[in-house]
């Protein structure tokens, strides 16, 4: 009996691990991220669900701001860009200083890659404003995973554990993962 819920415990904990949230970051290790010192956000947000993006917003701005960063809405040095994908599968493209955002990844540096971004996906884009090269990325999987329910602020409730946990995580590697 002891052994059967020791094998039960040991499926069903390897089953929740599989789908555990993971993160991926990177940096150009051309740029030192560390001489940025303000930021602003891109006009758009991908996400169809404006208390989710509020939330984003809202944890990445508390995550700079931990890290000394400021946002400021005149003359910023970084732009922050963030999209989320709940409904259907997109594909990105990784900047060619980070092969190793990509999921399907040999690890060798090559031109910049295409990738399959599968739902529950949460990415934050940072770049330079002057030359609107991408600095710094990171790429929450299983974060946004139960489907729009119509009603977005149950949504945004589902969410916002999910979103707090993947940006701590993310900018736990800021400036260098």
């Amino acid at each position: 009996m002891n052994r059967l819920a020791l094998i039960l415990f040991l499926i069903i904990s390897g089953a929740v691990s599989v789908a555990a949230q993971k993160v991926r970051v990177g940096a150009d290790p051309a740029v030192d991220l560390s001489r940025y010192k303000t930021y602003t956000w891109s006009q758009g947000m991908a996400g169809a669900n404006a208390l989710v993006n509020a939330l984003i917003v809202a944890e990445v701005d508390r995550a700079l701001a931990a890290k000394g960063l400021q946002k400021v809405e005149t003359d910023p040095e970084l732009t922050l860009a963030a999209w989320v994908w709940t409904e259907s599968d997109m594909h990105m493209t990784n900047p060619s200083w980070a092969p190793a955002l990509n999921s399907i990844s040999t690890g060798v540096a090559a031109a910049p890659q295409g990738w399959a971004v599968t739902k529950g996906t949460l990415v934050i884009d940072i770049s330079d404003t002057k030359t609107k090269n991408g600095v710094w990325r990171a790429t929450a999987t299983d974060t946004l995973n139960h489907a729009p329910t119509g009603n977005k602020a149950t949504d945004a409730k589902n969410a916002e554990k999910p979103i707090k946990k993947a940006v701590e995580k993310m900018f736990k590697k800021f400036p260098r993962p």
